[in-house]
C-alpha cells in the first residue's frame, strides 16, 4: 500500500510555501530511480500527523479509483540531509521524522485554472473528487489553490495534510446539508455552478465505496509507520479516522443520494 523508498539525491524545491515540499530523486529496493515529491514533518502544522493525514487519504483515494500519484514512505537519513544545498530546506528536514510522505512526480500536466469550467466528459470524476474531499474534510482544493492538475481529459489530485481536520460547522455528509457548499461557487472547484452539466449517476464511486469494508481501514491504520504516531492522542485521532470511514461505508447509498441532491 505505501513502499519505502530512500531518498538519495536532493533535485530542488517545489515552492517557496510554508512546508517547502521537494523533489528528490529516491531509490526502491530494486535499486530503480524514482522521482518523488517529498513532504517532512518539520513545517507541517500537525507534524507527523498531517503526514498521515495525506498518506490515509492517498490509499483511500487509490481504493477509490481516483487520480492520485502513486504515494511512498521516504527514508531521510541524516547523511543524505546534511547534503542538501537549500539550506532553509536543510534545517526544516534536520528537525523532522526522518521518514517523510512522497507522490511519485508525474509529467505533463498544467495546474487547473482558477474558476475553470468541468466539461460534460469530465462532470463524472470532477464530482467523484468533489465529493471525496467533502468526505474526508478536505477544505484546500479551492478555486485559489486547486491541488488539482489536468490533461487533456486526466485529472491529478494531490496535498490532503489538511483532511480528517473538521472545520467549524462540518456536517457528516449522510446528513442533511453535508454537501450543501458544493452548490455555490468558491467552495470547492468541482462545486456545480463550475460543471458545463449535472450529475446524474455515482454507481462507479458506489461501487468502489462498496467493495471496501472495515479491515481494509484497518491495514491503512497498519501501513502508517509507527514514527508518525508516538503520542496517545495522535493514535486516538488515527482510531478516530478508521471508525469515521466505517461509518461512511455504512452510509454510502444515502451519502450518494444527498450528493446527487446538489450536483444533478
Amino acid at each position: 500500500m505505501l513502499s519505502q523508498v530512500m531518498a538519495t539525491r536532493f533535485i530542488r524545491r517545489m515552492s517557496n510555501g510554508r512546508t517547502l515540499p521537494c523533489l528528490i530523486e529516491c531509490e526502491n529496493d530494486l535499486g530503480e530511480k524514482i522521482e518523488v515529491v517529498v513532504k517532512y514533518s518539520g513545517n507541517l502544522y500537525e507534524k507527523e500527523k498531517s503526514l498521515a493525514f495525506e498518506a490515509i487519504a492517498a490509499m483511500l483515494a487509490a481504493d477509490l479509483g481516483l487520480p492520485i500519484p502513486e504515494p511512498f514512505l521516504v527514508e531521510l537519513d541524516d547523511a543524505f540531509i546534511a547534503l542538501v544545498p537549500d539550506a532553509e530546506v536543510r534545517l526544516a528536514m534536520q528537525k523532522s521524522c526522518r521518514l517523510g510522505f512522497g507522490s511519485r512526480l508525474v509529467t505533463g500536466y498544467a495546474v487547473w485554472p482558477n474558476g475553470q469550467t468541468v466539461p460534460r466528459r469530465n462532470v463524472t470524476v470532477a464530482a467523484e473528487i468533489a465529493i471525496f474531499d467533502k468526505i474526508i474534510e478536505n477544505g484546500d482544493r479551492r478555486p485559489e489553490n486547486p491541488n488539482c492538475q489536468f490533461r487533456a481529459d486526466d485529472f491529478l489530485i494531490f496535498d490532503h495534510e489538511l483532511a480528517f481536520t473538521r472545520a467549524l460547522f462540518w456536517v457528516e455528509p449522510w446528513k442533511d446539508g453535508g454537501f450543501d457548499a458544493l452548490a455555490k461557487r468558491g467552495d470547492h472547484i468541482f462545486a456545480r455552478p463550475y460543471c458545463e452539466t449535472g450529475l446524474n449517476d455515482l454507481s462507479h464511486f458506489l461501487s468502489k465505496w462498496e467493495g471496501l469494508d472495515a479491515s481494509r481501514f484497518q491495514q491503512y491504520k497498519t501501513a502508517l509507520p509507527p514514527a508518525w504516531l508516538q503520542k496517545p492522542d495522535d493514535v486516538e485521532h488515527i482510531d478516530r479516522i478508521m471508525s469515521y470511514l466505517v461509518q461512511v461505508r455504512s452510509n454510502i447509498q444515502v451519502i450518494a443520494e444527498n450528493a446527487l441532491k446538489v450536483l444533478r
